[in-house]
């Protein structure tokens, strides 16, 4: 994904059910410190031309979606992001999307939306947090079945969706730097 506007657009499209997400920056693993030392890596940040924020994890393993987890790279992000004297009402809103190999809630759905509720009104809170879990397992004859197919694809011949077999193409065949960046 590193630098890939093209990819990461067909991803978050794809996710949102959309085909309007612009995004005007992607970088990855770039890292990010609390206060206190803790650390974290993000996979990928993208930014949006809303000015929206997304943070997506490929997860191999499932312990990597933790829900602390999210909840501790949208407070990284959240202390990286904002300005001092930014008003609240102008804090970005993030996305933080764990894209897990294994079906990690069990229920066989493609994705999982994650948001927090004032429980007594049955309310959305609308703090501008999201969170969403993209299950890998998930094989449907949908847009995401077919990206997930892809996503976890040895094979550019046998993707679906050319913005990523191009890359992986390059990644695996290109010696100019596609190899040696494996």
């Amino acid at each position: 994904m590193d630098d890939n506007i093209e990819a990461m657009q067909l991803l978050l499209n794809t996710f949102f059910h959309r085909d309007d997400i612009i995004v005007k920056e992607v970088v990855t693993q770039k890292s990010a410190n609390n206060l206190y030392g803790r650390s974290a890596r993000f996979d990928v940040i993208a930014v949006d031309s809303n000015d929206k924020i997304y943070n997506c994890e490929i997860q191999l393993a499932d312990e990597g979606a933790n829900p602390k987890r999210a909840r501790f790279n949208n407070s990284l992000i959240d202390s990286r992001e904002i300005n001092k004297g930014t008003k609240y009402k102008d804090f970005p809103e993030i996305w933080v999307i764990f894209i897990t190999e294994n079906d990690i809630f069990g229920a066989q759905l493609p994705m999982y939306h994650v948001e927090c509720n004032v429980i007594e009104l049955n309310k959305p809170f609308e703090d501008g947090a999201h969170i969403i879990y993209v299950n890998g397992e998930y094989r449907g004859d949908d847009d995401i079945g077919l990206l997930m197919h892809d996503f976890f694809c040895a094979d550019p011949a046998k993707m679906h969706f050319p913005e990523l077999a191009k890359r992986a193409d390059f990644l695996k065949h290109n010696n100019k730097g596609g190899k040696s960046h494996m």
